[in-house]
């Protein structure tokens, strides 16, 4: 069931990749054309004031963006010489217990950004609140219809990357909890090997 569970997980993550990674590639490429046509501006005197305002959106959302990817694939920076340093079967041990912290700080960071952007979701609050003694009550959406200078466009619809990013971290997150507990039980089992980094995708096509 959990081999049922993982597979599912995996094609449904996958599927966001596919889909994030154009996007991704767009948005390096608007920021590589904004960066360009700024020195351009100042170069020759044009005046391009909303060039700075078009970064402070896309430096976040490409964050963003590639966050689940990145965590998926775990290409962060990490410690692991407390990890290396335990057993095989207390290194597994530590990974679901690290990605189940992981999840509660998920769910608090989207329990933040959908205030942020106006929404409010009330049992999930009440979930977190009472499982981490939180106040999010005391977090409040914005009041006012805050708007980029030049641009004119509201913050909370820039800010809306933030819930759906996290959310397929969320997703990520489920898939690695299950690879991990299934590694307490069959650890050769071949849905438990991580996914490094970008050029494992052949190989994962043919698992």
């Amino acid at each position: 069931m959990l081999s049922r569970a993982i597979g599912l997980l995996r094609l449904i993550n996958r599927g966001f990749e596919a889909v994030l990674r154009p996007i991704i590639i767009v948005t390096v490429i608007a920021m590589l054309a904004t960066v360009v046509w700024t020195v351009v501006a100042r170069l020759s005197g044009i005046s391009a004031p909303w060039t700075e305002k078009v970064m402070l959106i896309l430096l976040p959302a490409l964050a963003f963006i590639v966050a689940p990817i990145a965590y998926r694939r775990a290409s962060n920076v990490a410690l692991d010489m407390l990890h290396d340093m335990l057993p095989h079967f207390l290194q597994r041990v530590h990974s679901l217990l690290l990605h189940v912290l992981i999840l509660g700080l998920l769910l608090i960071a989207l329990d933040l950004t959908l205030r942020k952007i106006g929404l409010k979701w009330d049992g999930l609050t009440l979930v977190l609140d009472g499982i981490f003694g939180l106040d999010l009550n005391s977090i409040r959406p914005f009041t006012a219809k805050m708007r980029i200078p030049v641009l004119g466009l509201e913050w909370r619809y820039v800010f809306m990357v933030m819930p759906a990013a996290i959310t397929l971290m969320i997703i990520v997150n489920v898939e690695m909890l299950l690879r991990y507990t299934l590694g307490l039980f069959d650890p050769d089992n071949r849905l438990v090997r991580p996914v490094r980094s970008f050029e494992d995708v052949a190989a994962n096509v043919e698992e």
